[in-house]
């Protein structure tokens, strides 16, 4: 049981520092005034998106229903499941769309990589606020 945690927060800290690197270099290409330097940032977005961020994404999100499978009946009566799994899932939306940005703007499309920093910036304040629903579980029962 402990191990599928460990598997989870391991895989989590991989894939929500991959993702803020991708929305970070998509920032960095559109704001770029080199078109040879914005289509390289593109692409290494695109690349540690497909690599690192997507593998990391999935190896997560399947030890974290493991994890949930164990145990359904408690986790869906505990309140604090409720947020954690709200921001995960805001989480999760964030990462499709980065990782979208990140396909357009390495195919060269001019807009492609606008506001890849604010969803970035965007889904580490909702990381963070799943870890807070996680760490704080004991405070949050009633």
């Amino acid at each position: 049981m402990y191990l599928l945690v460990a598997v989870h927060v391991m895989a989590n800290l991989v894939w929500i520092g991959s993702i803020g690197c991708v929305g970070w270099l998509l920032s960095a290409s559109s704001g770029s005034n080199s078109p040879a330097e914005a289509a390289t940032l593109a692409r290494a977005s695109l690349a540690i998106y497909r690599r690192v961020a997507n593998p990391a994404f999935m190896v997560s999100f399947l030890f974290g229903v493991g994890r949930v499978a164990l145990n359904p009946g408690y986790y869906m009566t505990a309140h604090w499941f409720h947020g954690k799994l709200t921001f995960a899932l805001v989480v999760i939306a964030l990462h499709h769309v980065v990782g979208a940005k990140s396909k357009r703007a390495a195919s060269g499309e001019v807009q492609g990589g606008g506001r890849g920093g604010i969803l970035a910036a965007g889904l580490l304040v909702s990381a963070f606020l799943t870890v807070v629903f996680a760490i704080y579980k004991t405070a949050l029962v009633p």
